[in-house]
């Protein structure tokens, strides 16, 4: 990701950084189409029911939970409290993270590693004007002493790319 800050608008470091991907086995697909991006990964892993993957988001975005992607406090609260199931469970459990209805953020995908991550991408971290900004993300609580907010958004979306083997596809939604 530091490749992509340094010189986002650089074609021959993009493709630097893709090359990289490709040659170590590694798939990085980007859509605007939330279901197919389920779909596809349903698709692949259908014969391969140990295979785990699961839907992941940003804590800090304000509008993914508008759209059907629940990563605020209130959509997580059952990952804080028991996350096992998410990961361990097969995809007949409800909280499976193979039905990818239950959102891990940043703080519960810490450690994880999972076959393939669909990633909605928030706007708590987008490109503006040539350069990258978190200045739509959720602020912190009152009293938080949070020395870099920015480079925190940066680092949450960098445990978020990096919690797959096989794929990761970035979901990022069309918004207004």
């Amino acid at each position: 990701m530091d490749g992509l800050l340094s010189s986002p608008g650089d074609p021959a470091a993009l493709r630097s950084i893709a090359q990289g991907l490709i040659d170590g086995g590694h798939r990085l697909l980007v859509t605007r189409d939330l279901d197919d991006a389920k779909e596809y990964l349903r698709s692949r892993y259908s014969d391969a029911p140990e295979a785990r993957y699961g839907l992941l988001a940003s804590s800090k975005d304000r509008d993914l939970a508008a759209l059907g992607i629940p990563n605020d406090w209130m959509g997580t609260k059952l990952m804080n409290r028991a996350p096992g199931p998410w990961f361990c469970e097969g995809g007949e459990h409800p909280r499976s993270c193979r039905r990818l209805g239950e959102v891990a953020t940043e703080f519960q995908a810490q450690g994880l590693e999972l076959d393939a991550a669909l990633l909605a991408w928030g706007t708590d971290l987008v490109r503006q004007d040539g350069a990258w900004s978190n200045g739509r993300a959720r602020g912190y609580k009152r009293g938080a002493k949070v020395r870099d907010p920015f480079q925190l958004r940066v680092n949450a979306y960098r445990v978020l790319l990096t919690r797959a083997r096989d794929v990761s596809l970035v979901y990022v939604p069309r918004l207004a």
